[in-house]
This record gives C-alpha cells, sequence and structure tokens, in this order.
C-alpha cells in the first residue's frame, strides 16, 4: 500500500508540473494511457479532479488557472473539454483567477458565449468574478472582457453598485462607467 501511495504521488506531481509548465505532445504521450473522458460529470471531484482518476479533467483546469496556454489550446480543441458544462466554470474560474487574457483568448476563440457565462445558482457572472476573485491583471482582464463584448447586463444589479460593493477600485468602476 505505500508503494502505491508513493507512485499516486508521483502521478500527481507529474500532472501538476505538465499543466504548470509542459507540452502539448507531453500531454499526448501521458494522456494516450487514459481513455478519452467524454462528456463526463465531474460533480463527485469538483473542486479539482484527481489526475489518478481523471488526467484530462485536471489537466485543462490546471493549465486553466497556471497560464499555459499551449497545453489549454491543445486539452480544449483535441478532447472538446470546453463544451463540457459540468466543467466549464472551473475552467473559466482558473482563468480568471490565474490564467488571465492568454487563457480568454482561447476561450473566446472557440466558445465566444462562456465571456457571459452565469454562475451556477446566480453566483454572478464572469464579470462579477473577475471583480471579485481576479489576479494581478484583473483591471486589463475586465477591459479585455469588456472590449470583446461582454454583458454588463448580466450582472446581478447596476454594474457600478454591484462592482463597488465588490471591492472595485476607483480604476476600474470609471472603466466600467464608460461602458454602461
Amino acid at each position: 500500500m505505500k508503494l502505491r501511495s508513493l507512485l499516486e504521488t508521483q502521478v500527481r506531481h507529474l500532472y501538476t508540473q505538465l499543466a504548470q509548465h509542459g507540452s502539448p505532445e507531453t500531454a499526448a504521450f501521458l494522456l494516450s494511457r487514459h481513455p478519452n473522458p467524454g462528456p463526463p460529470d465531474f460533480s463527485e471531484h469538483l473542486p479539482r479532479s484527481d489526475p489518478i482518476h481523471h488526467p484530462h479533467d485536471f489537466l485543462v483546469r490546471e493549465a486553466a488557472y497556471n497560464g499555459n496556454a499551449n497545453l489549454f489550446r491543445y486539452l480544449v480543441t483535441e478532447y472538446h473539454l470546453l463544451s463540457h458544462s459540468s466543467n466549464i466554470e472551473y475552467i473559466l474560474f482558473g482563468a480568471i483567477t490565474g490564467g488571465g487574457i492568454p487563457i480568454w483568448k482561447i476561450i473566446l476563440e472557440l466558445e465566444p458565449q462562456w465571456k457571459d457565462h452565469e454562475f451556477y445558482e446566480h453566483h454572478g457572472v464572469v464579470l462579477e468574478k473577475v471583480v471579485e476573485y481576479g489576479g494581478p491583471d484583473k483591471k486589463d482582464l475586465l477591459q479585455f472582457l469588456l472590449e470583446e463584448g461582454a454583458d454588463l447586463g448580466g450582472v446581478t444589479e447596476p454594474p457600478l453598485k454591484t462592482f463597488r460593493a465588490l471591492g472595485a477600485g476607483k480604476e476600474i468602476l470609471e472603466m466600467v462607467e464608460r461602458y454602461c
């Protein structure tokens, strides 16, 4: 049992490193040992799937979070992982909190409707999540999404009021005001 545990730890580490710095070729090699997941229900594995049981799902989420655009593009085109609605919120959240504009360019190129996605149980739209949880480039990401046509009409309340309540700074509020 100890050997299995050690091996599983090494596999997890390998997939984490792959998501951060790996190439599509390396992913193709490792994933060739696993069947294509099809449109599975990942709800039992949220917020992150385990790379041992669901490596495709783990890699796409982690590549989105880590901003590994080459790997992310490969995974979402080869395995159609943007079309799984049970997976999309975690991909979008990873792109918001870590991956930023490079990942969002790929998402919008392949599935432009996701820029207006409303999170499960009315927990806000993408723009709200960017303001609330966005990484260091959240202002740039918010501007990018607004330029790409993200709909401020989906925001829970009037956008300025909502973003102010989420702690948006003066620069963000001024930018949003220009798009209202």
